[in-house]
């Protein structure tokens, strides 16, 4: 069970203090399962109105988790989908829910904040009539911080969070600490109204370790695997990779080579990160965390190429 300190006192969920306008949930794990804590500790989810911004599920997942780890429904409920289109075939079939108002609203660009401000106060304000306080829950800032940065973030949260309040509203944003840099987490958590910060210890990984394309592509072969994988397997994927991105002409890479360069060189260091555990016996390794932090511990990584990428082609 994971356990959450509140770095800033004043309110979360208090009657008797200003209750804040926004709040960070600064941990690692599953954002829909563990991260719920901070918000149900003292509310009767019967008397609040959510809004769920999701990255990753569609609406009727979302629901289903909903009812997984939180039971009794809202009052009023509704889904913003961020960074695709949503799908009729997918996020409007209810079948499982009949009967359950599920409006549900399109971001179909993470950079486009002006028009999820605007979804996210449209929703608050239809919702004064209700006399329940709303939450606006979002499932991680890290697609708005990869696509627009930190300074355009904080923006967001301010203005957000300026709104939230004159609607008496509430907006719990998730970040996992391990995809950002230090400066990155210094300078959000001073923007909130309140930090809440989870316990469960994860192993910290070096801002160099995952630079290797070798050692990024054997994690994502274990986190799709979920389950031990043969190192021989691995190097012919890695290969199989490599040998895509080569032009032709270009002598082609041998995977018996590769799983030397795995066993010697990438492998050991992953160990030593905790990220992997290997099987010298069995000539396997597998994860050594949870398949669902792989994404969190590449995205700063991929992150940054991403940000070098449109600086050349910035300057070209």
């Amino acid at each position: 069970m994971v356990e959450y300190a509140v770095q800033s006192a004043d309110g979360v969920g208090s009657e008797e203090n200003a209750v804040p306008s926004t709040v960070l949930l600064c941990g690692s794990g599953d954002p829909t399962g563990e991260m719920w804590g901070p918000l149900w500790a003292q509310r009767d989810p019967r008397e609040t109105n959510v809004l769920a911004i999701t990255c990753r599920r569609n609406p009727v997942e979302w629901l289903d988790v909903w009812e997984e780890h939180i039971g009794d429904l809202p009052t009023k409920m509704g889904v913003i989908r961020v960074g695709q289109p949503l799908d009729p075939s997918v996020d409007l079939d209810r079948s499982n829910h009949e009967g359950i108002n599920l409006p549900l609203t399109a971001v179909e660009r993470p950079s486009d904040l002006g028009e999820l401000y605007t979804a996210i106060t449209l929703y608050a304000t239809e919702w004064l009539h209700t006399d329940q306080r709303t939450i606006v829950w979002l499932e991680s800032l890290t697609p708005l911080l990869r696509h627009v940065g930190i300074q355009r973030t904080l923006d967001f949260v301010e203005r957000l969070g300026d709104r939230l309040e004159t609607l008496g509203a509430t907006a719990y944003l998730r970040l996992d600490p391990a995809a950002h840099e230090a400066y990155v987490l210094d300078l959000l958590r001073s923007s909130f109204d309140v930090v809440v910060e989870s316990d469960e210890h994860l192993p910290a990984v070096p801002d160099d370790l995952l630079t290797n394309s070798r050692r990024r592509t054997v994690l994502r072969a274990l986190q799709a695997a979920d389950e031990s994988l043969p190192i021989e397997d691995a190097a012919a994927r890695i290969a199989a990779h490599e040998n895509e991105q080569h032009p032709d002409g270009v002598e082609p890479v041998d995977a018996r080579l590769v799983a030397i360069d795995l066993q010697h060189a990438h492998l050991p260091k992953l160990v030593k990160a905790e990220l992997v555990e290997v099987d010298t016996e069995r000539r396997a390794t597998r994860l050594a965390v949870p398949a669902e932090r792989i994404d969190a511990y590449l995205s700063r990584t991929e992150e940054a190429d991403a940000n070098e990428e449109n600086e050349e082609n910035g300057e070209a």
